[in-house]
């Protein structure tokens, strides 16, 4: 077997930040100045994988699995998941104590990419990577970092690579680092410093549910959140298009009052006149609103808050086009599904 470092093949990590060290999708600095939801659901290592191309048709990773991860998307299992575009998908399980996984990869074009999913539901760390050829880490597309709550990390997918951003990134070949934080992505403002430093050429906001939920707000605080939020991330990216998706549909929120007097529909609307406002007044025409409330329609929703497989595949459906246009024509899209 042939020897080769495996950070080399990770996708979905921010940079500067080592997943085998931090166990997080943010850095420790960062991590610091959060709450402990947040700090724990960036544990999860959603969207994290590794990825492979060139004649290898077997690799052998060796793992250490750590603790069980607090918010994991519910049906995602102990595993490994293989996945060749337009092929099937194919679940290694993860060993209870760690060692070396031997992986078998599927039969395909040695230029097809090959992706390695991360196990979500423990902490699984890669230390190192063999394979029976040398592999080839995947050819790299324009970084999109993606902010948002459970629903972007995943919730309720029934396998890795399917929550929506991933179907966006792999529609415009853009090699994605998401930063879904289920339970938390209440525009906690370090993480807006996370994404301003990232040197992502787009990003996207997809926060606001727990702000009516896990710590409530109003809808003058969100509204003044997320001005400041978009502030933050347009001083470290002054060229990047900046997509924000509003709350999609809760249907037990919509009309209920939470603390403070404000339904869901209320902080959604604050949201986005927030957005609308901030292009507005800064004449910032790579600011992008697509309203939430009609992107899901509620019958995909799997608990009456996430959405399933096609509920995740009809919010990408509705964002990928705007994604898009704003990032132009980059030569990277060329390589659309490689990232």
């Amino acid at each position: 077997m042939i020897r080769v470092q495996p950070e080399r093949f990770l996708r979905g990590v921010l940079p500067g930040v080592s997943w085998t060290a931090d166990g997080s999708r943010l850095s420790a600095a960062v991590s610091a100045k959060l709450t402990a939801d947040t700090v724990r659901a960036a544990r999860i290592p959603a969207g994290l994988h590794l990825a492979f191309t060139g004649p290898v048709s077997t690799v052998e990773l060796t793992v250490s699995v750590g603790e069980r991860t607090g918010v994991p998307a519910p049906a995602l299992p102990e595993a490994f998941l293989v996945r060749v575009p337009g092929g099937p998908a194919r679940w290694v399980p993860l060993p209870a104590d760690g060692g070396v996984v031997r992986v078998a990869l599927p039969d395909r074009d040695p230029d097809h990419v090959v992706r390695v999913y991360l196990p979500e539901s423990v902490e699984v760390a890669v230390v190192g990577l063999a394979g029976d050829r040398r592999p080839e880490p995947a050819p790299r597309g324009p970084r999109w970092v993606v902010y948002g709550d459970s629903v972007t990390q995943g919730w309720s997918v029934t396998a890795p690579g399917l929550a929506w951003p991933s179907r966006v990134a792999d529609a415009l070949g853009l090699d994605l680092v998401n930063l879904g934080f289920a339970g938390a992505a209440r525009g906690e403002l370090p993480t807006a410093d996370a994404v301003a430093a990232s040197g992502a050429a787009a990003v996207a906001l997809a926060w606001g549910t727990n702000a009516y939920t896990s710590l409530p707000t109003s809808a003058a605080r969100i509204a003044e959140t997320m001005r400041l939020y978009l502030t933050v991330v347009r001083e470290g990216l002054p060229e990047a298009p900046i997509v924000v998706v509003s709350p999609i549909v809760r249907p037990d929120g919509e009309d209920t009052p939470n603390r403070f007097g404000d339904t869901l529909a209320d902080l959604r609307a604050a949201l986005e006149e927030a957005v609308r406002g901030f292009a507005e007044a800064t004449g910032d025409p790579r600011v992008t609103l697509v309203p939430g409330r009609d992107l899901v329609p509620a019958e995909l929703l799997v608990d009456g808050i996430h959405p399933g497989d096609e509920g995740h595949r009809v919010f990408a459906q509705g964002v990928t086009a705007q994604v898009a246009a704003g990032l132009g024509p980059y030569p990277a899209r060329a390589g659309a599904g490689s990232a």
